[in-house]
């Protein structure tokens, strides 16, 4: 009943209110959680596109560092996680839009063995049914102009590790990425992506070790803790327009 009423809350509003201008940093994982035609996110990015103005990523981020008052309504993409239809379905979606995304990856989800992909899947990120991109993939998506970012290399949620764990998942993980992609990997984004799913040390051992880090969180804001890290909004690419107007609708703020 209350999803149900969130639902029709979301659609009443967000059919009415325009985009905020500023620049918004959207953020997914999947078209959906079934498996869904890329006609799915074409049709959202087609609408939104009537909304807004798609922006690569790294055009998102110096703007959003620049601090001026921005006049227009800008999109950029990111997808966590690195399931494979963000290689076969999202990102030809994108090139057909004149963009790009930054895709962060679980080098361990590669990389792993059946058993291993399977708990990854069903009781990490509860998306049963999901395949992850290869390295090919990966080193595809690189040569051809987007992000290829770190997301921890098994999607730990960093709260409570000791400092090896904490290596391990953020630095060890970004070489690895490196050394597939035989490039640097400055963009991190921490698993379930809350400002209360990092710890101190977590966040400043990312901090140290690359030029960028991303929250899911804190949205109406450009930045948290102290304009170290940008927020993005969540939404997936089976959303109704009229959700994803309502989220945006509301002013930046840095």
């Amino acid at each position: 009943m209350k999803s149900l009423l969130r639902n029709i809350i979301l659609s009443s509003i967000g059919n009415l209110k325009p985009i905020a201008n500023g620049v918004h940093i959207l953020n997914s994982h999947y078209i959906g959680r079934k498996n869904l035609s890329p006609t799915v996110f074409r049709e959202l990015l087609y609408k939104l596109s009537k909304h807004a103005e798609f922006i690569k990523i790294e055009n998102a981020i110096l703007l959003i560092k620049e601090g001026k008052p921005i006049n227009k309504k800008l999109i950029a993409f990111t997808f966590d996680d690195g399931f494979e239809e963000c290689y076969t379905k999202i990102a030809p979606i994108l090139k057909e839009f004149n963009t790009n995304a930054a895709f962060f990856i679980n080098p361990g989800f590669i990389d792993g063995d059946t058993l291993y992909k399977n708990n990854f899947l069903t009781n990490i990120v509860h998306t049963p049914n999901k395949d992850p991109m290869s390295w090919d993939m990966i080193r595809k998506l690189h040569h051809d102009g987007f992000i290829i970012g770190n997301h921890t290399l098994d999607h730990k949620k960093l709260l409570g590790l000791t400092d090896l764990e904490i290596q391990k998942q953020i630095i060890d993980s970004k070489k690895i990425i490196e050394e597939q992609i035989n490039a640097p990997c400055n963009y991190f984004a921490w698993t379930y992506g809350r400002l209360t799913d990092i710890n101190e040390l977590a966040l400043n051992t990312a901090l140290k070790t690359h030029k960028f880090v991303f929250s899911g969180d804190n949205y109406k804001k450009y930045y948290s803790f102290n304009n170290r890290v940008f927020n993005r909004r969540h939404i997936e690419g089976d959303w109704p327009i009229a959700h994803v107007k309502y989220f945006l609708s509301y002013t930046k703020e840095h």
